[in-house]
């Protein structure tokens, strides 16, 4: 069994990135034991045939209180990178550390046994918490109008290696340490996975959805855009909505949807708002009668069925522990089998002090709500699902992320990074797409049922899924 010797401060916060370092991403079975002075040494790794690592320790022993660490200024304003023979890219960004890097060879001569000690100056560890728990977004205070934390206001962005997965690239380095160290244990072993999803925001067109908004929306096209054959489509579009055909609503993509996916050998998670009674969220309630329709639907094609947390769920574990059973009673009382077990939520809103207990406290199994609106990527740095942690708790949580590493409209639309249907635009995603697949990691695409409205949609939508 691997030991593990650390100082003797920031003890839950200590374990929980070993725990996810060494248990969940590589799989080893291991030992925690801390020395008895409070401040005092460095990650020390010890195999079980002597050899060790010992990582400099450049965050936690500066911060000797609980929860003394989070403030904005133990953000670092600039990254180095670093290179050394253990890594897998070019270089690899250090967020807490420096470049040093030292291997020392000892002979025990009773034994005839040689053993040696690899000295790094990289805090794999402390810059691997900052990316997973994502304190950085608690202590900045930056929020856009949705009261989200942007990409353009994170360390990653900021220092360009956002597009990158650099809690993977750590991994990678520990675990060539290890090998060259002499590791007996078998590493666990990974198997790319793709991961579709759709945001269940609008599935047929809310402008149709009753006469009243026909007659509003209707105006418009007459006498504000000034265009009858828009207004003649829209009377279209109510007309064979209400009588249950929906093959002029374009918002209405799900045949197609899961077609693609099938054919990719890939089932797709769809995400619902359980209820639209408050301002920001959708057009449309579960006890809709189209809406348990197309509940069936999708169940009975195997694909997964979610809740997609309201605009004002990510704050409040009351309102989002009744969106999960409002949805888990519809899907019952409909004969579907499924239980809920993930959740997105809407706008991508989400609060790294408190949302990950939130959601624990609803009964979620897994939330993939982890990209940023503005910009796609890796926002935990990361391509493998882990359990997250509750940072003013100081505690592990049974819930995983799952975290997203495209959102179409943050590649496509102009209010983001405005690439339209470009080559640079599937280029993007295609990059992302292949970085997941070198470390044997996930995937995870969301693609809004309501963003098929053109032939380039479908085809890039085709293209990324396929590639």
């Amino acid at each position: 069994m691997i030991k593990i010797t650390i100082p003797n401060n920031n003890i839950d916060e200590r374990k929980y990135i070993i725990d996810i370092i060494f248990d969940e991403f590589l799989g080893l079975e291991y030992k925690v034991e801390a020395r008895r002075e409070k401040g005092e040494g460095d990650w020390e790794i010890e195999l079980e045939n002597g050899s060790k690592i010992i990582f400099e320790d450049h965050f936690f022993n500066k911060y000797l209180n609980n929860l003394e660490y989070l403030k904005l200024e133990n953000i670092p304003s600039k990254v180095e990178f670093a290179q050394n023979q253990f890594i897998v890219e070019n270089n690899i960004p250090v967020i807490y550390g420096n470049s040093k890097l030292e291997t020392k060879n000892d002979e025990l001569k009773t034994k005839n046994q040689k053993l040696k000690t690899i000295f790094c100056g990289i805090d794999i560890f402390a810059s691997c918490f900052f990316m997973l728990t994502r304190w950085e977004e608690y202590v900045n205070k930056n929020r856009d109008k949705h009261d989200r934390f942007s990409a353009t206001e994170s360390l990653a962005y900021k220092n360009g290696f956002l597009d990158r997965p650099i809690v993977n690239e750590y991994i990678e380095m520990l675990k060539n340490m290890l090998l060259e160290l002499g590791l007996i244990q078998k590493l666990k072993t990974r198997n790319y996975q793709l991961f579709v999803s759709c945001d269940v925001d609008q599935p047929f067109d809310c402008t149709v959805e009753n006469l009243q908004n026909l007659i509003r929306v209707g105006a418009g096209d007459i006498l504000k855009r000034k265009s009858i054959k828009e207004f003649a489509k829209r009377v279209r579009r109510y007309i064979f909505n209400k009588l249950g055909n929906y093959k002029y609503d374009e918002n209405y993509t799900f045949d197609w949807y899961m077609d693609v996916c099938e054919k990719a050998g890939v089932k797709a998670a769809f995400y619902f708002i359980p209820t639209s009674v408050e301002k920001q969220n959708g057009c449309y309630e579960l006890k809709d009668k189209k809406i348990q329709n197309l509940l069936k639907y999708i169940d009975s094609r195997g694909h997964e069925i979610g809740v997609h947390g309201s605009y004002q769920s990510y704050q409040d574990k009351d309102k989002a522990k009744l969106q999960k059973n409002m949805l888990d009673d519809t899907l019952s009382s409909l004969g579907i089998s499924q239980k809920v077990v993930g959740n997105r939520q809407h706008y991508l809103r989400w609060d790294s002090s408190i949302t990950p207990y939130v959601l624990e406290y609803a009964g979620f199994i897994y939330d993939t709500t982890g990209s940023y609106a503005d910009r796609p990527g890796f926002r935990y740095g990361v391509c493998y699902e882990f359990s997250m942690f509750d940072i003013l708790n100081r505690k592990k949580l049974s819930i995983k992320q799952r975290p997203l590493i495209v959102m179409e409209c943050s590649v496509i639309d102009k209010v983001y990074m405005g690439l339209g249907y470009s080559e640079e635009a599937l280029k993007t995603m295609k990059e992302l797409k292949q970085r997941c697949f070198k470390y044997n990691g996930n995937f995870s695409l969301l693609w809004h049922n309501s963003h098929f409205k053109t032939k380039d949609d479908k085809k890039m939508f085709e293209d990324i899924v396929r590639c």
